[in-house]
C-alpha cells in the first residue's frame, strides 16, 4: 500500500531551536520518527531503514526520496495565468454570464495547484481542505511562504485557508449554501503526466474516491455549483446530486463536469461523453 511508506523528519545540519522544535511537532503530527540530523538525508534513510524524509529547513520545508524532492511552489501557475479567464478550470468555477463568485471550497487541495491560480484569477476567498497529515504539514509551510514571496501568486496565497481533515468530514461542518461552488479533484487511478516529483505526493496523500455521500454534501454546501475533474475521456460517474451533471467543460486530458445550479441553460460541451439527460439525480 502506498501509505506504507516509512518516513522520517529531520532538519538541515546545526538547527536553531526553533527548526527542532517545529521539526519535532511535523514527526508527532505524521506519527513518524524524528531523526536528529547527522550527514546526508540519503543516509539517514538507510541507516533508519526509512524510505522518505521530510526535512525541515530554514527556508522552506520538502520532501526527498533519494535525488527527488517535493515542496509547495507555484507549478504550472505561469501557464494557466496565461490562458486567464478563458482556462477551463475559470470557466467552470465562473462562467460567463453567472454572477461573480466569491468563496471556493477546494475538498481536495493537494499542494494547492489549481487553489493559488483560482484565488489568484477570480481574486476569492478559498477554503483549501487536506486529509494528509504530510502534505497538510508541507502547506502550513508553504502557503504563508508563498504569500510572502512578492510574486504573482502570492496575493492568491494569502487568500487559500488550509482545513485539516477529511473532505466529507469538512463539509459537513458547514451550513447550507456556505460557498459559492465547491471543487472536486480527486485523484486518477492512472496520472495523465505530472510534473517532477508528483509521484513522491502520491505516495502521502489521501486517495478516498469519489463518493454519492462526499457529493451530496458538496452540493448541500455549494450555493451556485460544484465542479468535478475528470480526464478528457471518461463519462460522468454513475451517481450525481442536484440537478445532475448538467454542464461539462472541455480542457485538453480533463476536463471539468458541473453541477449547475445557477445558470437557466448550461452548456455541456461534450454529449459524446454522456447525455446530461441521463445522469440527473
Amino acid at each position: 500500500m502506498l501509505r506504507a511508506m516509512r518516513l522520517l523528519v529531520t532538519t538541515t545540519p546545526d538547527p536553531p531551536d526553533a527548526l527542532v522544535a517545529r521539526a519535532r511537532a511535523v514527526a508527532e503530527r505524521c506519527a513518524s520518527q524524528y531523526v536528529v540530523r547527522r550527514g546526508s538525508v540519503a543516509r539517514m534513510c538507510r541507516d533508519t531503514d526509512n524510505d522518505v524524509a521530510y526535512v525541515v529547513r530554514r527556508t522552506r520545508e520538502e520532501l526527498r526520496a533519494g535525488a527527488v524532492s517535493l515542496h509547495v511552489h507555484p507549478g504550472l501557475f505561469y501557464l494557466k495565468r496565461e490562458a486567464g479567464a478563458t482556462h477551463p478550470l475559470i470557466r467552470a468555477l465562473a462562467p460567463p454570464g453567472g454572477a461573480p463568485v466569491a468563496t471556493v471550497v477546494d475538498a481536495t487541495l493537494g499542494l494547492a495547484g489549481d487553489a493559488l491560480f483560482v484565488a489568484t484569477q477570480l481574486a476569492v476567498d478559498v477554503i483549501g481542505v487536506e486529509a494528509s497529515p504530510v502534505l497538510g504539514a508541507l502547506l502550513e509551510e508553504g502557503l504563508p511562504r508563498m504569500a510572502r514571496e512578492a510574486g504573482a501568486w502570492s496575493a492568491g496565497a494569502a487568500r487559500v485557508t488550509l482545513r485539516r481533515g477529511d473532505a466529507l468530514d469538512v463539509l459537513r461542518t458547514l451550513p447550507d449554501g456556505a460557498v459559492d461552488v465547491v471543487y472536486l479533484d480527486p485523484m486518477f487511478e492512472t496520472p495523465l503526466g505530472a510534473q517532477a516529483g508528483f509521484d513522491l505526493l502520491r505516495l502521502f496523500a489521501e486517495d478516498a474516491a469519489l463518493s454519492p455521500e462526499l457529493l451530496a454534501e458538496a452540493w448541500r454546501v455549494a450555493a451556485r455549483r460544484v465542479v468535478l475533474k475528470v480526464a478528457g475521456t471518461a463519462t460522468p460517474p454513475g451517481f450525481s446530486a442536484g440537478p445532475g451533471w448538467n454542464r461539462r467543460v472541455r480542457g485538453q486530458a480533463v476536463d471539468y463536469l458541473v453541477l449547475e445550479g445557477e445558470l437557466t441553460d448550461p452548456e455541456y460541451e461534450a454529449p459524446t461523453l454522456g447525455d446530461p439527460a441521463d445522469a440527473r439525480g
